[in-house]
């Protein structure tokens, strides 16, 4: 670790606080006490795991831990075990996962924590003087888990399933699925909105970065569907014999109760860690309404279609689907195009306070191009769907502009093919 690195991480743990400004002076005294004693204890600890790396190495994992979300404790993992197990060190080294903040999914932490050892919320303490942990003997650290490297989304689709339910928890799966009135007989579908619920219980409260308290709002509002468009998908999947388990946390908008025995509003019966697990590994597939509930999906290999997505940016898996929301110009009166929602300047746009709904709106997905995109994703999985010359090469011209991205950004789910279609227009010449 350089000069420049050593100075920055001071700065970041002693004299800032987390929005970047000044601590009061005997803030700073404080913090800089506190960091003296958890760098004793990362010595301390260095002298105890030294010796031990010497017969089976070691190696301490740094996760993100700015926010407590899903998809970034999936992702850190999911590339971390299969990392370990392309090498063949799968259970032949001691992995220490650091994670002090509360778990996004307990469940999923049981789980992992059968391959790994993840120093969690409850050994606050122990996770911060392992930071400090010198690279010694054979100690490895890592900072960085998830590849920022061209070639992460070939590693994320060549992967194998790690994780496996007990003998336990599959009998605690059949029951939850008796519980809910699931027929076996029929295939089901998981349906997860982004609410605002959600984000003023979980996501946004959770992010010890956020806003809270300072007076702005949290622009993630505006980008939210509304469940009423997503009730004819829900009857399209029901007539054709496909159940629909609508999940999520924190909810309190019921589905309207005249949708038929085929729905199952799990969300607000009896959604639990397990459940939420449980129901994703047992799917056909995903249907995440702007949230990021496909991410429990992928851990299974199961595809996922991604629906109300506010930037140009899709999933990290190659069967998936995703439509995005769109930008309407008020004053000129036409839709942005792609390659403007695609550059770095606007790539966030719908989260722009200063121009959202003064240049411009929000145009969120219409109900017929959600059917649309599932209808697609119902035709593939069953080898019934039929893709047209035209559809490849509009397919090839927008893989074509996501190269103003980093390579490490671009995503290789595909955009709904009638979505594009209809939308070849915003692609350039």
């Amino acid at each position: 670790m350089n000069l420049h690195v050593v100075k920055k991480k001071f700065y970041q743990e002693v004299i800032l606080d987390v929005d970047g400004a000044r601590n009061s002076n005997l803030l700073i005294a404080r913090e800089f006490v506190t960091l003296c004693l958890k760098v004793l204890g990362g010595f301390a600890l260095t002298l105890v795991l030294a010796p031990i790396s010497l017969f089976r190495p070691i190696e301490i994992w740094q996760m993100q831990t700015r926010r407590s979300k899903i998809s970034f404790f999936i992702r850190d993992l999911e590339f971390g075990l299969q990392n370990i197990k392309a090498r063949g060190q799968l259970g032949k080294r001691f992995v220490f996962v650091l994670y002090p903040i509360p778990f996004p999914n307990q469940q999923l932490a049981i789980m992992y924590r059968r391959y790994l050892t993840i120093i969690g919320e409850k050994q606050y303490l122990l996770a911060e003087c392992m930071r400090f942990v010198l690279r010694f003997g054979r100690i490895e650290k890592k900072g960085r888990i998830t590849p920022q490297t061209a070639d992460r989304f070939e590693l994320w689709n060549s992967r194998t399933q790690t994780l496996e339910f007990t003998s336990r928890e599959i009998r605690n799966g059949s029951e939850l699925n008796e519980e809910l009135g699931l027929i076996p007989s029929l295939p089901y579908v998981c349906l997860a909105f982004s609410s605002k619920e959600y984000r003023e219980s979980a996501d946004y409260a959770l992010d010890k970065y956020n806003n809270k308290g300072t007076g702005k709002r949290d622009n993630l509002i505006d980008v939210i569907p509304e469940i009423d468009t997503y009730v004819p998908v829900i009857n399209s999947l029901t007539n054709s014999r496909i159940q629909v388990v609508r999940t999520g946390k924190f909810e309190t908008v019921p589905l309207p109760n005249n949708l038929g025995g085929l729905v199952h509003d799990y969300s607000l019966t009896c959604q639990s860690p397990f459940g939420d697990v449980w129901l994703y590994s047992r799917c056909l597939f995903a249907l995440a309404a702007g949230s990021g509930s496909h991410w429990f999906a992928s851990i299974f290999n199961k595809p996922s279609v991604f629906t109300d997505q506010y930037a140009l940016a899709g999933t990290y898996g190659r069967r998936d689907l995703f439509i995005p929301q769109l930008c309407y110009f008020y004053e000129e009166q036409r839709l942005a195009s792609f390659e403007w929602m695609l550059t770095k300047e606007n790539f966030m746009w719908a989260l722009d306070d200063s121009r959202l709904n003064v240049e411009y709106q929000i145009v969120k997905n219409s109900s017929q191009q959600i059917i649309d995109v599932t209808i697609e994703m119902i035709g593939r999985l069953n080898g019934t769907w039929v893709e047209t010359k035209e559809d490849i090469g509009l397919q090839r011209r927008f893989k074509k502009l996501q190269e103003l991205l980093p390579p490490h950004d671009r995503e290789p789910s595909r955009i709904g093919a009638k979505f594009l279609r209809d939308h070849q227009h915003l692609l350039p010449d």
